[in-house]
């Protein structure tokens, strides 16, 4: 199949793309990201340290690679939903679009665009934590678990459409918040590879529809967040990750 990947410029998303790849090897894939985000509204230093340790992990872990295809020819992709943006993705001809980590909305015309839909690998539980960084709130509220769900993109609503899988695991809260998010991915690419394997015999998967009314949105944290995370004695990042 023809499959277009959109992520994003971070660790996460360049390690989840890049396990995902290796799981199901021989499809043909082409990478988006989604292009640098606007300024945070409020400073927050703590999540700006955090982004900057992300950053140098994702540019040691990208020049590592054993295969840079097809992440070297990767390029941004920061309007989907414009005509430009709707021809990048319809030139790619995909059957089936996979987004983990992307940080764009994709509308009705856009989702209409590969033949098979759009799966959206979201690194929180639905429906309980829809929205940003979903595990640094769920290891914030003290949640014993943390997890992946994978679901369909049906339309423009964040994180809401049906479930495909779920893959729950304990909080690590002696590890750092990435180092937790980075764990999650590799039962969350194995559920993707398992989806793609069924959408390529059968042309669709089976799922669940989230329950109406549960669940709930979370934004991107600010300074004050950040520093109730920190006042528990939890941490962000500390550069380790990729060694851990």
């Amino acid at each position: 199949m023809n499959i277009v990947l959109l992520g994003h410029e971070d660790l996460a998303s360049l390690m989840a793309l890049d396990q995902l790849v290796r799981l199901r090897p021989h499809h043909n894939y082409t990478v988006f990201f989604s292009g640098p985000m606007p300024p945070r509204m409020q400073p927050s230093p703590s999540l700006d340290a955090l982004d900057a340790v992300d950053h140098e992990l994702f540019l040691n872990y990208r020049r590592k690679l054993l295969d840079p295809a097809p992440f070297d020819n990767a390029v941004a992709l920061p309007a989907p939903n414009s005509p430009q943006g709707l021809a990048t993705l319809g030139a790619a001809a995909p059957d089936l679009i996979v987004s983990i980590r992307y940080r764009r909305i994709l509308r009705d015309d856009a989702i209409a665009v590969p033949t098979h839909g759009v799966l959206n690998l979201h690194s929180g539980i639905l429906p309980g934590y829809r929205g940003v960084m979903a595990t640094f709130w769920a290891m914030l509220a003290g949640e014993a678990e943390i997890g992946t769900t994978l679901h369909r993109i049906v339309d423009p609503g964040i994180d809401t459409g049906p479930v495909i899988a779920i893959a729950r695991q304990a909080a690590d809260y002696s590890a750092t918040y990435l180092a937790n998010v980075l764990s999650m991915y590799r039962e969350g690419c194995r559920n993707i590879a398992l989806a793609i394997d069924e959408v390529a015999r059968r042309g669709t998967v089976e799922v669940q529809e989230q329950p109406e009314g549960m669940g709930r949105y979370f934004g991107p944290p600010g300074e004050s967040d950040a520093a109730a995370f920190l006042d528990r004695g939890l941490m962000l990042a500390d550069g380790g990750e990729l060694t851990a």
